[in-house]
Parts: structure tokens; sequence; C-alpha cells
């Protein structure tokens, strides 16, 4: 099966070359293609029915044939050349990547920050936790708290920090000839009889003895008159044969701050170091923080985050339970103990 390209007959007969209608070289084809209602269709020229010459014969004269008629020539035939695949561009990828890379960056800038200010806010938080005021134990002289076994051993390597906000009534409390202690708002309140003095120790737990551990506490005067003879932090407490032994870490927050540090042995007190001026100490009913870090027999002494003083423990305490200290008649509270090992 041929078929004409200019006219879209086709023929049958393979032997033919050329178009009948309009002598177009003819294409080769298995079948006939589909018809094409939208298709413009070529009809090949009407043929010319005009009568012929009369062309007269004179039988002397012999008639020539006319020339042969020269078919044309096929017209020139190449098929399209199939259309260039159209590169694309990889521009679209390198600016999607780019953007990907700058969102991830921003991201990351971000994360840090935040972990940045979360880091900057628990260490102003550690070292401000004297916005509520301290926890409070006193041991009047008469008190007869169980004697301490001294068997607690040097839990360090824990890491771990035990912290008594006063919300539980686990402190003694009452009223003797020596002084008063209650709990109230959450706080642990104390004072003491005019000239005397008060001390409290922890409950005897495990998670109250002070070896290698330290300890802080806050602190504050109720009325801003704080006792004259100082309050404060008391670590190694012991009673033997009924009389007080450790080291008390004492403050006054009047118009002249200053600090202390005394020891207690068989009951008497004696200074270790005397009264001694600083600006690290707040006055009037401002809270403070008092902290000792107690490492074999040295303890150091902050105060609201500053270091104040060290001292050696001479008389080998070094365990014992943590307590509290107040003396003369200013009402004193304390909140927020802690004990890290």
């Amino acid at each position: 099966m041929k078929r004409c390209p200019q006219c879209n007959r086709t023929y049958a007969d393979d032997g033919l070359s050329f178009c009948l209608d309009d002598g177009s070289p003819l294409l080769g084809t298995s079948a006939p293609p589909p018809s094409d209602p939208s298709a413009t269709v070529q009809y090949p020229q009407a043929r010319d029915t005009s009568a012929q010459p009369t062309i007269a014969f004179n039988p002397g004269q012999v008639q020539q044939a006319p020339p042969p008629i020269s078919a044309a020539p096929p017209p020139a035939w190449s098929p399209m050349p199939p259309p260039a695949a159209q590169k694309r561009s990889i521009w679209p990828w390198l600016l999607g990547i780019g953007a990907v890379l700058v969102l991830m960056l921003i991201g990351g800038g971000i994360l840090v920050f935040v972990a940045f200010n979360v880091t900057n806010t628990n260490n102003s938080n550690s070292n401000n936790s004297n916005t509520r005021v301290a926890n409070r134990n006193a041991n009047k002289n008469t008190n007869t708290d169980e004697t301490n076994t001294n068997t607690n051993t040097n839990s360090r390597s824990t890491l771990a920090t035990f912290t008594d906000d006063f919300s539980h009534k686990t402190w003694g409390t009452g009223e003797s000839q020596f002084g008063n202690i209650w709990y109230q708002d959450e706080e642990y309140h104390m004072h003491a009889t005019k000239g005397g003095f008060v001390v409290m120790y922890a409950p005897d737990k495990t998670d109250y003895h002070d070896e290698n551990a330290t300890v802080r506490v806050g602190l504050r005067s109720i009325d801003g008159n704080p006792p004259q003879t100082g309050y404060g932090l008391v670590v190694h407490g012991e009673k033997k044969d009924g009389k007080l032994e450790d080291y008390g870490f004492l403050i006054y927050n009047g118009d002249t701050p200053k600090y202390k540090i005394v020891l207690h042995k068989a009951g008497a007190e004696t200074k270790i170091v005397d009264w001694t001026p600083t600006s690290t100490i707040r006055s009037g009913t401002s809270p403070n923080q008092i902290e000792v870090r107690i490492r074999d027999t040295k303890m150091d002494l902050y105060i609201n985050g500053q270091f104040a003083t060290s001292i050696v423990d001479t008389e080998n305490y070094k365990r014992g339970r943590v307590g509290l200290y107040t003396s003369d008649v200013g009402e004193v509270a304390f909140d927020d103990l802690e004990i890290s090992k």
C-alpha cells in the first residue's frame, strides 16, 4: 500500500512510484492513516475536458509523433528534524539548596540563643535563691534531739542535691525559756530571749548530714531589727552529753552589715572569726543567702554568692547535721535549705 503525501490518495499497487493525479512521489504505508475531520484535504487539479482541435490528416504526409512529455522531477523532500531537547537550568536547584542552608543556620542560631538564656536564667536563680529566705532550725540549749551517731559517709560522688523549703513541718518547734520556734508561711521562724541564743539541728536523717557537702540557706530579718549577736547557719552539728558541738556562720544585717564565725564545744560558744564588716550583706528586711562549702577539714564561707573567708576544722568534727542559729529577741526567718553532696 502506498500513499500520496499531497492528496492522501492511496494505491494498492506497490509497483507505482508517483501519484497518477499530481505526480508526487508515493510513500509506503502499512495502513491508511486515521481520518482527521479537521485536516485540510488537497484535491487534484481539474482535468482539461475542452474539445481537442481537429487535426487535418493528409494521406501523403507522415504524421510525426508529438514529443514525449517529460515528467516533472519530483519535488525535493526531507523529513523535519526532531526538536532539540531543551536543557533544564540548575539555578532553581542551587537557589533552593541555598535557601534551606540559610534557614538551618538561622534555626541553629535561635536554638543556641535560647539555650544560652536558659543557662543564664538558671544560674541567676541559683545565685539569688535568697528571695525565699531561709530555712529555720533552732535548738534550744535544753533540746532533747537524738544524738548524731556520725555514721554518715562521704556521698559526694552522687552529686545529689537535697532541698528543704520548709513547706512540711519536720523540724522541731515550740516555746521555752530560751526562745520560740515555729512554722509560718512555709518559712521557719525563730527568736531567742534577750541576751541568749538558740540552736536547732535538722532531723537526724542522712539527707541533712553535711560531710564534704555544700550547704546554703536563705535568711531574713522580719522587722528590720536583726539580732545584735547574729543569726545564721550551723554545720557539723552534734550533741554530746546533751551539749552542742558545731560551727556557726552568722551575719548581722543592721546599719553596719557584718559576719562572724563561732565554735560550739561542750555547749560553750567561742569566736573563731570576730565581726568583720562586708558590703555583700543586704540590710533591713532584705533577704540574704549564706553558703558553706566543706572539703575535708576546710570550710569556705560565701555570702550572696561572694566569697567571704575560709576556716579549718581544727576540732576535726568533719561530719554532723546542719542546723540554724539565732540570738536575742529579733525575729528571723529561714527558707530554701540546700545540701549538695
